[in-house]
Parts: structure tokens; C-alpha cells; sequence
């Protein structure tokens, strides 16, 4: 069971080709992958990270067993938009799945109605 679950968005210009770099930029961390239409899972020995394209962007979810596991899981994700964009964001901010802001998978995050 995954306990610790956590959850971005990043806007991007070509999420699908990012998603491929970022695919061969792990290729020696992940254990395998899933591939379910836009979405690509990463699996890991104590977690996984899922991927998917969305209009504008990329969301990206990762769980693992422990916190060292997903901070690791985070980082390496991090590190690999930092690499791979011309002009990568200043900040990614991850929120705890049970508390990131209301979207679902396939769509943009939403702006708050106050």
C-alpha cells in the first residue's frame, strides 16, 4: 500500500514528448512501465509515478511505502524537468493527494470560486 501519495501539475507547451524524454532521462531507476493512452506509470522498487499529458500541461502523481521513497521518487522527477525544459518552472509545488487543489487527471487545475 501506498501511504504517502502526493500530486503536481506543471504547464508545459508538448507534455507528450516530455513525457518520452522524461521516460529515457529514468531509464535506470524505474523497474518497468505502464502505458495507458496518455498516461505513463513508472514503477519503482518501493513506489510508483504516474505521468499523464493533459491539455497544457502534465500531472503527475507519485506514491510510495515510506517518505524517503517518495521524496526520491519526487526528485528525480524534479530534477528531470529541470533538465530537459529551456525554462523550467522557479517551484514545483507537490500536494498530499488527499489535499491538492480539485482537478481531476485529464483536466487543467481549476481556480478557486470564491
Amino acid at each position: 500500500m501506498h501511504e504517502h501519495v502526493f500530486t503536481c501539475y506543471v504547464f508545459l507547451s508538448n507534455p507528450q514528448c516530455f513525457v518520452e524524454q522524461m521516460r529515457l532521462r529514468l531509464a535506470g531507476f524505474y523497474e518497468y512501465t505502464i502505458e495507458q493512452g496518455s498516461e505513463k506509470t513508472f514503477i519503482f522498487t518501493d513506489g510508483y509515478a504516474a505521468a499523464r499529458a493533459v491539455d497544457g500541461g502534465l500531472r503527475m502523481r507519485i506514491g510510495a511505502a515510506n517518505l524517503v521513497s517518495s521524496h526520491a521518487i519526487r526528485i528525480a522527477f524534479e530534477v528531470s524537468i529541470f533538465q530537459i525544459l529551456q525554462s523550467p518552472p522557479e517551484k514545483i509545488a507537490w500536494y498530499p493527494a488527499a489535499s491538492a487543489p480539485p482537478t481531476t487527471i485529464g483536466e487543467a487545475p481549476r481556480s478557486e470560486v470564491v
